[in-house]
């Protein structure tokens, strides 16, 4: 029988032993970036998490392909959507924010916090990125970002506590496993301002860490979704062809879109999620998310069926829960979790550049 434990114990127990200006940084007025390690001491469980506790899990042993991941992931992402709504510089986004601290560091990592302020509307606020590194066989990084933000519509369990829950499983995942690659896990603050979190993250890489990112990874909106999509550009698509080849050899529906139009009009134009920057900057990226290509006349931004949610979209609206999930598809948060992770997993301990 399953016990609610309270919740940095519980986090304990789930999570510890069981990243076209090309070649150079992308400038933004945005965001002024500080960073500060370490992490300071996690705060109280009741200022973490007000109302959110964690259903014990089990974890599926490691390198299983055939293994269900993701009830992990569920627990944190009703966690997160407990904290309520995560709106830029907020109250709820600092909670969450030590909440991610306190998983990372429960796992086994040693987070990193950057502070940085950016301008939103007509004031200027405070927000941090999080993030942890597990070392490789090689010093060359693959970079995992998932932001943690939400708007002020609702609790933003798709988007994007979803993202943050399958990275930090993932993490849990890799932490004792052989890598290729050094693995750099990153939690954005204010993706929904302007992508502010991802854009002072970029503009505190020197030159060389730049040039030593072989991929970066964004994890954005994994469960509502008809469709799951992996997307990248067409002149730096090997990550990407990987993990869609590797997904249909196990059985796995992911899915793209060649040279998909991600600038989203919800997006001021600016393009759809945290990759955006890395892009700018020449990193190759992989962009995850679900949503439904066939549906809609903006491409790519409905997400579901009309009659479901706003017209179709679940993020950004108060029916992103998973209760309305649960109730309205069910089976495809869970569905959903196991692909993403299975898919990240695998590519982050098997997948290796082609030779020069």
């Amino acid at each position: 029988m399953k016990r609610i434990l309270p919740i940095i114990l519980l986090i304990a127990l789930l999570l510890n032993g069981c990243s076209s200006l090309t070649g150079s940084t992308t400038t933004s007025p945005q965001t002024q970036a500080v960073i500060t390690t370490p992490v300071g001491t996690t705060a109280p469980a009741g200022t973490v998490v007000p109302a959110g506790t964690m259903v014990v899990a089990s974890l599926v042993p490691l390198g299983t392909p055939s293994a269900k991941y993701g009830e992990i992931a569920r627990s944190l992402i009703v966690d997160m959507a407990n904290i309520g709504p995560r709106v830029a510089g907020s109250d709820g986004e600092t909670k969450t924010a030590q909440y991610i601290v306190s998983a990372f560091k429960a796992i086994g990592y040693n987070p990193v916090t950057q502070t940085f302020t950016a301008p939103s509307g007509n004031q200027t606020i405070s927000s941090a990125n999080i993030s942890a590194v597990k070392t490789g066989n090689s010093s060359q990084e693959i970079i995992v970002g998932a932001h943690y933000d939400s708007t002020n519509a609702g609790p933003g369990a798709d988007d994007n506590a979803s993202g943050v829950a399958v990275m930090l499983e993932v993490a849990k995942l890799v932490l004792g496993a052989k890598t290729p690659y050094t693995i750099r896990f990153v939690a954005f603050g204010s993706a929904e301002s302007g992508l502010a979190g991802s854009y002072a993250y970029l503009n505190q890489m020197s030159q060389e860490e730049i040039q030593d990112v072989v991929v970066m990874i964004d994890l954005d909106s994994l469960v509502a979704g008809d469709v799951a999509y992996a997307y990248s550009d067409e002149t730096q698509a090997t990550v990407r062809n990987w993990a869609l080849e590797w997904a249909l050899g196990n059985g796995f529906n992911l899915q793209t879109i060649h040279n998909a139009g991600l600038k989203y009009p919800d997006n001021n134009g600016i393009g759809s999620s945290d990759y955006v920057p890395f892009q700018a900057a020449g990193i190759p990226y992989v962009y995850f998310n679900t949503t439904d290509w066939s549906l809609g006349d903006n491409k790519g931004t409905t997400q579901v069926d009309p009659k479901f949610g706003n017209n179709g979209v679940i993020r950004n609206t108060k029916y992103d829960t998973l209760t309305y999930l649960d109730a309205s598809f069910p089976g495809r948060v869970d569905q959903n979790l196991n692909l993403f992770i299975s898919v990240l997993y695998n590519v982050l301990t098997q997948y290796e550049a082609p030779a020069p």
